[in-house]
């Protein structure tokens, strides 16, 4: 049996307020899994600990090999954790027929993934962005998304040759005054400025260079870090990150991929789902 899910760029990290705005981009990542008498997990033909995989599968008492093959490059704050657990849980689903409603995967999916201790909050806005493509707003603690729609666009993805900052998780919550009037402007679907404080914030904190950033600012082209890093991601019309490729191409290596415009599996998108 077999399922996908997508990476997640970042419009709003969660982590400081709870509140979190993700994008679905076309970096695929597929699950492939069958019975087995243990749980073996390979990794783009390269076998893994698991671990994690364990803590997942004690929970509908499976034991499977798992197959993953992945686009989406690991700790690299493009959500690669939200997409495994959305297509291994998918997968699982599938092989037991059961149906796809999306709540109840990202509900799992955020459990699990605080359970395996893979997320601080859940990652519901990754998971949501991961499995239904399209952008999603979330309220992570409530599990639940304020919005989700689809707009039609292209990500470029910075891959920097630097390595993820150490995340501070108390002293990031003690500074969340200083994202300002973030959700007032998301509410307003002012993306660009929304990514541009939340920028600024956790660049600020993790020891991330934020000129990644201010060189695409300074050509009007949406852009910011991507969850906690060290990912960078621009969004707008191919001609956008064409531009946005030409600009960062110094900093690291840098993907052009679609906007996910369709959930990766055919989920059942119910109203418990939404706030």
């Amino acid at each position: 049996m077999r399922a996908k899910a997508y990476a997640a760029g970042t419009v709003l990290n969660a982590l400081a307020t709870g509140i979190g705005c993700a994008f679905g981009i076309n970096l695929i990542l597929e699950v492939k899994i069958r019975p087995s008498d243990e749980n073996v997990l390979i990794v783009n033909g390269k076998e893994r600990g698991t671990e994690v995989l364990e803590k997942v599968l004690n929970f509908f008492s499976e034991k499977l090999r798992v197959i993953v093959k992945s686009e989406i490059p690991e700790r690299s704050g493009l959500g690669s954790s939200s997409a495994f657990l959305n297509a291994l849980l998918s997968a699982i689903m599938k092989k037991n027929d059961k149906k796809l409603f999306a709540s109840e995967i990202l509900r799992v999916n955020a459990d699990l993934s605080l359970k395996a201790g893979i997320s601080y909050t859940g990652a519901f806005d990754d998971a949501s962005a991961s499995l239904l493509g399209g952008f999603v707003i979330s309220e992570n603690y409530r599990r639940a998304l304020r919005e989700w729609f689809i707009c039609k666009g292209y990500a470029a993805v910075l891959i920097p040759n630097f390595q993820r900052g150490k995340v501070d998780w108390e002293t990031i919550k003690r500074e969340s005054q200083k994202l300002g009037n973030v959700e007032e402007k998301l509410r307003r679907h002012d993306f660009c400025e929304v990514m541009r404080k939340n920028t600024v914030f956790y660049c600020s904190l993790l020891g991330y260079p934020i000129d990644i950033a201010e060189r695409l600012w300074k050509e009007g082209i949406c852009c910011g870090l991507s969850g906690n890093g060290p990912s960078f991601v621009a969004i707008g019309d191919r001609s956008d990150v064409i531009f946005a490729k030409e600009i960062w191409s110094e900093f690291g290596k840098v993907l052009i991929k679609k906007i996910s415009e369709k959930p990766a599996e055919e989920v059942l998108i119910n109203r418990e789902l939404f706030i």
